[in-house]
């Protein structure tokens, strides 16, 4: 049996900050990160597309939401471009205050990661599931079982940090969450966040591969529950981009008769919207109505709003009377799209629910179980698009790491 200080279960932003945090703190004890996949950090690489969206100069509790947001105090003095910087690595933040690698590359954050845990004599044990945890033994360990064998690594300390459902192809399966469950800790139940939308296939098709600025709008029950501006994307069945991605945690709460609404022209009032399509039905009066929004968007999207407002649209652009300019200029400020469900986990950037706050002390150690500390994705919180998460990644990983480590000190223990 493998015998360590400090075992982190799970080789994902949250695991590597708890693994150096630990060793910064007391570089005696022994520490190892245990991956299920054949690699560490294969889902830093995906981030930002490629480029590693690390933080936000906007992080505060206004752009978190889940149970554990309470739990920001104590991850407030972290710093990711200090911490980044102490890595050798130059941060900067674009105009809309996403944090990136100077570089714009995940490898290069992912490699320098790798080479501060070698540096400290972090070990990696890869291509490694773990399926269960047995609780201390007389000897005072923790005892992490492994997965299609008789192999078990024994830890004074465990961190968990493997994640929740989002993107299993990347290394998290939610199985640390069933762990955690099997210990009668209480679990907010997961669910996709970060996420396309599904909607009636029918009204999406002719807008397969279109995008356009909007703001796009959460209703429920006829009423609006948040709005995001941005770029939506059309694809097969589903309403897509990152205004919707920061919409779709809302499906988790209000689940029926809900919609997304977009306002095409989010600038002008409907009124001025009529007006301008009075004065674009002067200029082209004798083109076909297909082509009478072409400009202000896209043909394909000018197209698809006539026939939404119209059903049967006249041929030429001078048969459109003023009734139906009013029938355009609203459908153009609210252009509906019933929503029937998420993309699902597979496509899902982020998880949402989780381990409850009121299973952790503000050390991020769990109530239940001593010296098991808990990071990262599994708990229940998630943020916004732009860095927000892997903020929290690397603060709650190194709050872990630091907290496991002190705690080990304290007692004697390494």
């Amino acid at each position: 049996m493998k015998n360590y200080d400090i075992a982190v279960i799970g080789g994902g932003a949250s695991g590597l900050a708890a693994a150096i945090f630990a060793k910064r703190t007391a570089p005696s004890l022994s520490a190892a990160v245990i991956e299920r996949l054949p690699k560490v950090g294969k889902k830093i690489l995906a981030t930002g597309n490629g480029r590693c969206n690390l933080s936000n100069v906007m992080v505060s509790t206004e752009t978190y939401s889940g149970t554990c947001k309470e739990l920001l105090s104590s991850t407030q003095k972290f710093s990711v471009t200090d911490f980044f910087s102490s890595l050798g690595v130059i941060c900067e933040a674009d105009s809309a205050g996403r944090v990136y690698p100077r570089c714009r590359s995940a490898a290069s954050v992912l490699d320098a990661l790798r080479l501060e845990c070698e540096r400290l004599g972090v070990v990696e044990i890869c291509d490694t599931e773990v399926c269960g945890i047995d609780r201390k033994n007389l000897t005072g360990h923790l005892t992490i079982q492994i997965k299609g064998t008789d192999e078990k690594i024994s830890a004074k300390k465990i961190i968990l940090a493997g994640g929740g459902k989002a993107q299993p192809s990347l290394g998290s399966n939610g199985s640390i969450l069933d762990i955690c469950a099997g210990f009668g800790i209480k679990i907010v139940p997961p669910f996709p966040s970060l996420v396309p939308l599904r909607t009636d296939p029918k009204l999406v098709k002719p807008l397969k591969g279109q995008r356009a600025d909007a703001d796009a709008m959460f209703y429920t029950h006829g009423k609006c529950v948040q709005h995001e501006r941005g770029e939506v994307q059309f694809t097969d069945g589903l309403v897509s981009g990152i205004c919707v991605f920061d919409l779709s945690y809302l499906y988790n709460l209000y689940s029926t008769k809900s919609e997304i609404r977009l306002d095409l022209l989010p600038d002008i009032s409907e009124n001025a919207v009529a007006a301008l399509l009075t004065s674009v039905r002067a200029i082209r009066a004798q083109t076909l109505s297909a082509d009478f929004l072409s400009g202000i968007f896209t043909r394909t999207l000018g197209a698809y709003i006539i026939k939404r407002a119209l059903l049967s649209p006249p041929e030429k652009t001078a048969d459109i009377d003023d009734g139906m300019i009013k029938r355009i200029a609203s459908e153009i400020k609210m252009l509906s799209f019933p929503i029937l469900g998420t993309a699902g986990f597979d496509r899902a950037q982020l998880t949402g629910g989780g381990i409850a706050a009121e299973e952790l002390y503000d050390t991020f150690e769990l109530r239940k179980i001593k010296g098991m500390y808990a990071c990262g994705e599994l708990l229940d919180i998630y943020g916004r698009c732009g860095g927000f998460n892997l903020d929290f990644a690397f603060s709650s990983g190194a709050a872990a790491g630091t907290n496991a480590a002190l705690d080990a000190a304290r007692h004697g223990n390494i």
